[in-house]
């Protein structure tokens, strides 16, 4: 499934990175042609609804999503939200919602530092920069030349990763706040997850990156598993700390190693059948993961890399239960509010479509020798 699913990704980001010179006031086109599972029609009212929703919340002013106060608020709300916009084909300026594409890019583009380079708002931490880096590199090529947004997204996305490669840890990862030295805290396994695939998509759409850094990132992650095959909460100087394996972090694990191409590695093979027997064997509900959005995020993206019988089994769960806990309004109260939670809802039941580049091999083999 992984050659199928690079063949429609490499086609589609190619058609959107062309695209940006050949665009017209037209309606976006419709999706491509998707699984037969993804085809139905309750599916595609409740995406419907989702949207309907996520467009109305977003502050039509400054492109803010309304209504959620935490860590993942602000920026990274908005990342979220715009590459959910992202995954039903809306590019900015073309589809239903691709006014609100626009806001989220100049809503992070607004709140970037220009001296540090850090993407916060009202005292948020690195899972903002994270995500918001992550959608400003998905959406780049997707820009059209009138709005005349590329060459700021680029060099906002440049200061993104620069701060990066500075602030990340001498284990390889990278904590809550933007130092290498984070008071003996290390590596936080999950931020680490999160800054990593910003790097991914960034360099994806040109943006020159260290491949020190993803090295040292891909040793953090392998160094923070367990026994079991699951993921424990951070890495040390010394060695792990911070407990056993979870879903959460380990799904977030998993994505990432997939995601830099170690489909064949041992430390992805023991990861995915933890999250086979802890997560998807066993799956009762969003809210018994842990962490729940936050969780089913990742696991989604692992098991749809896994392809195959592991995505079909997957796939037929979370889709089921997302349909079935929309609420009336087409939201989704993902924990850290409903702009949150809908966002996700909406990047996993899109997730077959394929837009998002993302969802494409990883730039990196892990076994590839250094350079």
């Amino acid at each position: 499934m992984r050659s199928i699913v690079l063949l429609s990704v490499v086609l589609l980001t190619g058609t959107l990175m062309a695209g940006s010179a050949v665009f017209s006031d037209g309606p976006a086109p419709p999706p491509p042609p998707a699984p037969q599972t993804v085809g139905d029609e309750a599916l595609r009212k409740c995406i419907e609804k989702g949207l309907l929703f996520l467009g109305h919340a977003q502050n039509k002013t400054s492109g803010a999503l309304e209504g959620d106060n935490s860590n993942f608020s602000g920026l990274a709300t908005a990342g979220l939200a715009g590459m959910a916009f992202l995954s039903g084909g809306n590019l900015p300026g073309r589809g239903l919602y691709g006014k609100n594409v626009e806001l989220c890019i100049r809503w992070i583009l607004d709140n970037a530092s220009a001296a540090s380079g850090y993407l916060q708002f009202t005292g948020s931490n690195m899972y903002s920069h994270g995500f918001a880096a992550l959608f400003l590199a998905e959406a780049y090529g997707t820009i059209p030349p009138y709005m005349k947004l590329q060459p700021r997204v680029f060099k906002v996305l440049k200061k993104a990763v620069d701060l990066l490669e500075k602030s990340q840890g001498p284990e390889g990862g990278w904590w809550y706040n933007p130092t290498r030295q984070n008071a003996g805290n290390g590596a936080d396994i999950s931020v680490t997850v999160c800054e990593t695939n910003a790097l991914r998509a960034a360099r994806n759409c040109g943006i020159a990156v260290d491949k020190r850094v993803v090295e040292n990132a891909l040793k953090c992650v392998k160094a923070a598993q367990n026994d079991d095959g699951g993921f424990c909460y951070r890495v040390q100087p010394n060695g792990k700390d911070g407990g056993g394996s979870l879903p959460p972090r380990s799904s977030g694990a998993v994505c990432i190693l997939q995601a830099l191409g170690a489909y064949d590695d041992v430390a992805t093979k023991k990861g995915l059948e933890y999250l086979r027997k802890n997560a998807v064997d066993n799956f009762q509900s969003i809210e018994a993961l842990g962490h729940g959005y936050y969780a089913i995020y990742y696991l989604s993206q692992s098991m749809f890399m896994a392809g195959d019988e592991t995505w079909k089994v997957w796939w037929e769960k979370i889709r089921k239960t997302l349909i079935t806990t929309q609420q009336p309004d087409g939201s989704w109260s993902g924990g850290y509010g409903k702009c949150f939670g809908t966002a996700i809802a909406l990047i996993i039941l899109q997730m077959p479509y394929r837009y998002l580049p993302i969802y494409q091999e990883g730039i990196e083999s892990a076994n590839k020798p250094k350079e």
